[in-house]
């Protein structure tokens, strides 16, 4: 405040004076003007020349993105064969069951499994608990329900006894994850939408909502609640769950001939008896 003016500007002034006093121009001569000129120009020409050099498309890099493309829509075209198979062969393996001719305990067994993975759907009575965003703010994240929240609420249900849970409508498998990308929240890479979330576990009400107040999952909601995030549990007469999404075959084998006609020869005896 005291000394506004750049000491530069009195420097400049001063030596104008001495050159006028000198009888020297205080002026820039015009040629250093326009040498100056040139020479902005020049670099400015040579940018603009490098920079339309930088973004012309390169022939190596075009061929690559065009070789790409083209595997790209070959897997594309292999995918769909391979999934119009799979279909087909899924459907002869129901057809195949259907017809009878796998013994009794294997479809027994089958079934078992089908449930037990998660690969079709069921139903019946069990309870629901829901998860609200309180966030009242962006940047308000502690309000917000993430995908450890509901981990710690399903692994709680699993432990209370649960025999089957879907999150959001996703039906959870053994192999199921529930992870977060960014602020969406992922089940077997389905995201979900909020800001409400609902957790369906189907088993016996009671039982269920007596091991789940033994758990540590009641505790969880109240911390949650504290920080403004909003949930509930209630008991449900029916509950629909759909069936969890195709799983990879990771481990098959052939059965032994010998176990195998044992096995038909019992089911055979047990037909005769009844």
């Amino acid at each position: 405040m005291r000394r506004p003016l750049d000491p530069g500007y009195a420097a400049a002034a001063r030596r104008r004076a001495e050159r006028a006093a000198a009888g020297l121009p205080t002026e820039p001569r015009v040629p250093a003007l326009v040498t100056a000129m040139l020479v902005a120009v020049g670099l400015g020409l040579v940018v603009t020349v490098a920079v339309v050099h930088l973004r012309a498309p390169q022939p190596a890099a075009t061929q690559a993105r065009s070789v790409l493309a083209d595997q790209v829509v070959e897997r594309s075209l292999q995918l769909e064969d391979l999934t119009d198979r799979s279909v087909a062969l899924a459907a002869e393996v129901d057809e195949l069951e259907r017809a009878g001719t796998l013994p009794s305990s294997l479809r027994e067994t089958n079934d078992l499994d089908k449930l037990a993975n998660g690969s079709t759907a069921v139903s019946g009575p069990g309870i629901v608990i829901t998860l609200s965003d309180g966030g009242l703010a962006d940047d308000e994240s502690d309000q917000r329900v993430w995908d450890t929240d509901l981990q710690f609420v399903v692994n709680a249900l699993w432990a209370s006894g649960a025999e089957a849970i879907a999150v959001g409508g996703e039906r959870l498998t053994a192999v199921s994850a529930i992870r977060s990308a960014g602020d969406a929240i992922l089940v077997d890479l389905q995201p979900l939408n909020g800001p409400s979330y609902r957790v369906e576990a189907i088993g016996d009400p009671e039982k269920l909502q007596v091991e789940w107040a033994r758990s540590s999952g009641p505790a969880f909601l109240q911390v949650l609640g504290t920080q403004g995030i909003e949930s509930g549990l209630e008991s449900a007469e029916e509950l629909h769950l759909p069936a969890g999404r195709p799983q990879t075959l990771r481990w098959a084998a052939v059965p032994d001939q010998n176990d195998q006609n044992n096995q038909n020869d019992q089911d055979d005896t047990a037909k005769d008896g009844a």
